[in-house]
């Protein structure tokens, strides 16, 4: 994708999760992994419409959420009046240092320009002792429970593989980060992998592309050229109709910053 990845989030925020719950679902497993206590300051970075907030604030976290898009913002501040929401770069975060307990980020650091910027901001916002967790693979842990094959997602990703030959230079968005090393890199200690699994039920396939382009897939999407978009979006909708669930499973990083 050409520009920052928080213009294709604006132009998407009023669509975003509402066509299927996947993040919103998502972030609750994401919040179950890395178990925050009542009380603590939480900071969610890229928060979008709330995945990570909204269980953090039913925990009882006192809860700070910042992203880039203003859109984003807009409807954060509504969904969630309980918590303190700003437009934020995460790279950049205009934010005291050592102010939070717990900061997490759902789907973030892989899209951002500098990801190891977005890793150094979190530990230095975070209080000694602090525990930072995001999403993101890692060469040195496991891949977590397999997916089941033929299945929805294997299929999914099947087609996104196919149609990445076709992307031009620097499309689509985000990039694979290795969170351990992104960890460790910045001082965390005490690293740990844990998983978050969700399972969304699709309704039919013109539902999978609708939602689709309510996401970070939208940028995959817009970069192809035309006559393969065409092609994408008639593949998708062709996909084997046997698994109407789309199942998921993430790696969730964590690290503690020393006391």
């Amino acid at each position: 994708m050409i520009g920052p990845a928080w213009t294709l989030f604006d132009r998407v925020a009023a669509d975003y999760d509402g066509v299927l719950p996947f993040f919103a679902d998502f972030g609750r497993a994401i919040v179950d992994a890395v178990d925050p206590p009542a009380g603590c300051r939480f900071l969610d970075l890229g928060a979008g419409r709330g995945a990570l907030t909204g269980p953090a604030l039913a925990r009882g976290c006192r809860v700070t959420a910042v992203d880039a898009a203003p859109a984003m913002c807009t409807r954060l501040r509504a969904d969630h009046p309980g918590a303190e929401v700003h437009v934020m770069d995460a790279q950049a975060l205009d934010l005291p240092a050592g102010g939070y307990d717990v900061v997490a980020a759902s789907f973030v650091i892989h899209v951002l320009d500098d990801p190891a910027a977005g890793v150094a901001e979190a530990y230095r916002v975070l209080a000694p002792g602090g525990r930072f967790a995001f999403t993101g693979g890692s060469a040195r842990g496991g891949t977590g429970p397999d997916l089941p094959a033929p299945s929805l997602g294997t299929r999914m990703d099947a087609l996104f593989m196919e149609f990445a030959t076709h992307l031009p230079p620097g499309g689509s968005m985000g990039r694979p980060v290795d969170a351990a090393d992104l960890l460790a890199e910045a001082g965390f200690v005490d690293l740990r992998e844990d998983h978050a699994a969700v399972a969304v039920t699709v309704a039919d396939n013109g539902t999978l592309w609708r939602w689709i382009l309510t996401h970070g897939y939208r940028a995959f999407v817009e970069d192809l050229p035309a006559d393969r978009r065409a092609e994408f979006r008639q593949r998708v909708l062709a996909l084997p109709t046997d698994d109407r669930v789309l199942r998921r499973v993430t790696p969730v990083w964590s690290g503690r910053k020393p006391a």
